[in-house]
């Protein structure tokens, strides 16, 4: 039971163009995460509705760059 909330299982390569597509939408956290931010724009009842799933997005893929060009955050 324990195993099952690892988002990185380690199998596979982790690099790549395909894996980077892949990754969000094959593993559960994610697609949770993608839910959760809709069903929260959902509830905004107005423009804003299309801003916090852009504004996800946008913090992702920073913090893909961040972590593609190895920088430490801890």
């Amino acid at each position: 039971m324990p195993s099952l909330v690892f988002a990185h299982t380690g199998a596979g390569p982790h690099n790549g163009l395909l894996h980077g597509f892949s990754h969000p939408l094959s593993g559960l956290d994610h697609v949770l995460a993608m839910i959760a931010v809709g069903l929260w724009a959902a509830q905004a009842h107005s423009r804003i509705i299309w801003l916090i799933p852009l504004i996800f997005v946008t913090v992702m893929g920073v913090g893909g760059l961040l972590g593609m060009i190895t920088l430490p955050i801890a």
